[in-house]
């Protein structure tokens, strides 16, 4: 049995930025990868500047830039911001992955695709019912369904299920959308992202309050009210885990989705994934690290987390919440500090 220091399973930006930190000392490192190739996930795309803060990310791998944002209620109650300096980037995943795995280049890392992890146990992981691979440290990068999370035994009650088209669409806007409208999404929200050569258009909700079926039919509905095509769109669905119940067990860490850290409240899931996996990685290096990035997120994913049961548990009143912070958005105090929890 060929045997490495650190096995992270999952090759998404948790897994490849665990791996970036860890390639730079001498540890031997082997980064599974199911899919065929790193990169790809269905995903809106956005990038906040906590991401740019946290990784000197290159211009060239953005889409657009968003300097324009509309949050809209049911009745066109609508906040509109708009910056000189964006505030938001669209990036292709695909593209990005490639970025950050070519990052591991020359380094002790190992990076195997095509392995899908079938077994793992105390020591040793099991790759395409063949193959067995010992470590001395286990890092779950591996998504919302997350293998390594289901060996530790963590249930996860808490998942968005999101539903959304990528409509064709000529020329690029810098402009978004976020709709918010009770009687479709609930609790969750619609959005309107613009890449290269199309618009992004979903929606989420927590399942545990509208059926995944329920959702799909108000999305359709919602629409078809907005004038969308969708007879030319590409439809895809995906769930997003926000059940955050540790990231810290003995020589086994989570990353990303698979530790539940992502936003409930927002979606957003692309700089809580690449904080985290860099900080299983320096726990790694150095046992007495201290977490600051944790730290910080966990205090930001608790208010959002507070808002959103807020949110949940206002039934009728959850129209008059939404309809009361889209007002208090042209409050500046209260703007900074609604965008310094979401961005």
């Amino acid at each position: 049995m060929k045997e490495y220091d650190v096995i992270i399973v999952g090759a998404g930006p948790a897994g490849l930025r665990c791996a970036e930190i860890l390639g730079q000392s001498d540890k031997k490192v082997l980064l599974l990868e199911k899919k065929t190739e790193t990169g790809p996930k269905v995903c809106a795309g956005g990038i906040t500047p906590k991401s740019l803060r946290l990784m000197d990310i290159p211009q060239y791998l953005f889409e657009t830039e968003i300097r324009q944002a509309s949050l809209v209620g049911p009745h066109s109650n609508t906040f509109s911001n708009h910056t000189k300096e964006p505030f938001l980037w669209i990036i292709n995943r695909k593209t990005f992955g490639k970025w950050q795995q070519e990052k591991l280049e020359g380094t002790q890392v190992e990076v195997m695709n095509s392995a899908l992890v079938t077994n793992i146990e105390k020591g040793y992981v099991e790759v395409n019912k063949s193959t067995k691979y010992g470590y001395q440290y286990l890092v779950g990068a591996d998504g919302a369904s997350s293998k390594v999370r289901r060996f530790l035994g963590l249930p996860v009650k808490k998942q968005l299920i999101t539903y959304q088209y990528l409509i064709p669409t000529e020329g690029i806007s810098n402009s978004l959308e976020i709709h918010v409208d009770n009687r479709y999404f609930r609790s969750g929200y619609a959005w309107i992202f613009p890449h290269k050569s199309y618009l992004t258009v979903g929606c989420l909700a927590d399942p545990r309050h509208v059926s995944p079926q329920k959702l799909k039919t108000r999305f359709h509905s919602w629409l078809n009210k907005k004038g969308f095509d969708i007879s030319h769109a590409t439809y895809q669905s995906f769930p997003i885990s926000y059940d955050y119940r540790g990231y810290r067990f003995g020589n086994i860490l989570l990353a990303g989705e698979a530790a539940g850290l992502a936003s409930g409240l927002t979606g957003e899931g692309i700089y809580e994934a690449l904080a985290s996996g860099e900080e299983a990685a320096r726990l790694i290096l150095d046992p007495g690290h201290v977490d600051k990035k944790m730290q910080v997120l966990l205090h930001y994913k608790k208010k959002q987390d507070n808002f959103l049961q807020l949110l949940h548990s206002a039934g009728p009143l959850r129209q008059t919440i939404f309809n009361l912070f889209i007002y208090l958005m042209n409050n500046k105090r209260f703007n900074r500090k609604a965008t310094e929890g979401f961005s």
